[in-house]
């Protein structure tokens, strides 16, 4: 567990406000949404029932149009990479990575109640063969021998939003994350709470602002934020 200030819960995901689980059938609304430097457009649903998790945001525009930049400049940075996308809700951002390089696999994360959503649009985009869904709850122990245990890049798209998952968010980012394991994190800021994330990260990751984001400066503007955590 995160040994970070004072002991929390024991049970950290009560008082979460959880999607409620509706059954196999994912209930959504299928859009096709194009990229500058993408060659074919994201297949996505949404289900806009689902809560906040079902639907695309702004921090996942930051992301993407990022790797696609950084593809025209070294189309192998992430060539033969295991990618993990963290709360990935519809998984726009691991779709995008995957549609774009050559990874070794791309793992779409989040709670059960997105399982359904997460395989749909990993079926709607046909990458079935690079990309996989899992369950992963944060905070929770990840199983001994799980694939999610080596990984090589993290990506945490709009997952600094509520309170009460700062800890459980960095207990399973601690996890995840090995000496070379390389987390990228966007998020836009919307309450002064937010700072006691980036306070407690800081006592465990070693923290950088991404300076060659070329849209950095439109992004800030807006109140978004990319970053690179490292572990300690």
């Amino acid at each position: 567990m995160l040994a970070i200030e004072e002991e929390e819960e024991k049970n950290i995901f009560t008082g979460l406000e959880l999607i409620e689980d509706r059954g196999k059938q994912v209930e959504a609304h299928v859009g096709a949404l194009t990229y500058e430097g993408l060659e074919s457009p994201i297949l996505l649903a949404q289900d806009s029932a689902g809560g906040c998790g079902g639907m695309k945001w702004e921090a996942a525009d930051v992301m993407i149009d990022y790797f696609i930049w950084k593809h025209k400049e070294a189309s192998e940075f992430l060539e033969n990479k295991t990618v993990v996308e963290l709360g990935a809700g519809t998984g726009l951002v691991g779709l995008a990575v995957a549609k774009l390089y050559r990874t070794k696999k791309v793992i779409l994360t989040d709670q059960m109640p997105m399982m359904n959503l997460m395989q749909e649009n990993i079926k709607l985009n046909k990458l079935e063969e690079r990309m996989k869904a899992e369950i992963l709850n944060w905070g929770e122990e990840i199983p001994e021998g799980s694939e999610l245990l080596d990984v090589d890049i993290v990506l945490a798209s709009d997952c600094v939003y509520l309170e009460v998952a700062f800890i459980p968010l960095l207990e399973t980012l601690l996890a995840l994350a090995k000496k070379d394991t390389v987390i990228y994190l966007a998020y836009k800021k919307r309450r002064k709470a937010d700072k006691r994330f980036f306070q407690l990260a800081r006592k465990k990751f070693e923290l950088i602002e991404v300076q060659d984001d070329p849209k950095r400066e439109e992004y800030n503007k807006k109140g978004l934020r990319f970053y690179i955590f490292k572990r300690k």
